[in-house]
């Protein structure tokens, strides 16, 4: 008798509370438009990692017209960041997104960002966000990946516009103030 799949958190979750919609498959890495900051710190890859997860780096962005502030971050499903975690973040003017953990090893932390409600992100189908860490002799380098899977592709050109003048300088804000806080430690 062949044995049914593991039901996620998240999934579980959702099942209950209908009006949040299923996260959509994740695509072929062809599929996004990326932007990607990285930066080297020196350290090993737990303390650096240990360092991200104490300071995510959110709590360095600076909102912008485009991308509002982070209001609160409510946790519905699972154990953060495990895998298959759910919470949604809600931004300024009523806007929220829900977000989910895809994978979190020492080395890596992937998370699924899908229901964008705010006016951009009508664009927008769902968001995959990398952080990697490489252990590279006495450093560790560390690089944010921002992957973006557009509903259509006419949305490709604005989305990535998007990335290019709003989302890289929101990006750099929050590594630069994640890796200040690390030298301050």
């Amino acid at each position: 008798m062949a044995s049914q799949p593991e039901t996620t958190p998240t999934q579980t979750f959702i099942a209950n509370n209908p009006e949040i919609p299923l996260p959509p498959q994740l695509a072929a890495d062809g599929s996004y438009l990326t932007n990607t900051v990285t930066t080297t710190l020196s350290g090993t890859v737990a303390e650096v990692r240990a360092h991200f997860d104490n300071n995510p780096v959110t709590d360095f962005t600076v909102p912008t017209e485009a991308i509002p502030a982070i209001e609160d971050i409510i946790y519905l499903a699972g154990d953060w960041p495990e895998p298959g975690a759910l919470r949604r973040v809600d931004l300024a003017n009523g806007y929220s997104v829900h977000e989910q953990v895809i994978a979190n090893t020492e080395a890596q932390f992937v998370y699924q960002i899908w229901n964008i409600t705010a006016p951009g992100g009508r664009a927008i189908d769902h968001i995959k966000g990398e952080f990697n860490f490489d252990q590279q002799g006495d450093a560790v380098k560390i690089t944010w990946d921002y992957n973006i899977k557009p509903r259509a592709f006419f949305a490709r050109p604005a989305i990535n516009t998007f990335l290019e003048e709003d989302f890289a300088p929101f990006m750099k804000a929050g590594m630069t103030g994640t890796v200040n806080a690390y030298a301050q430690r």
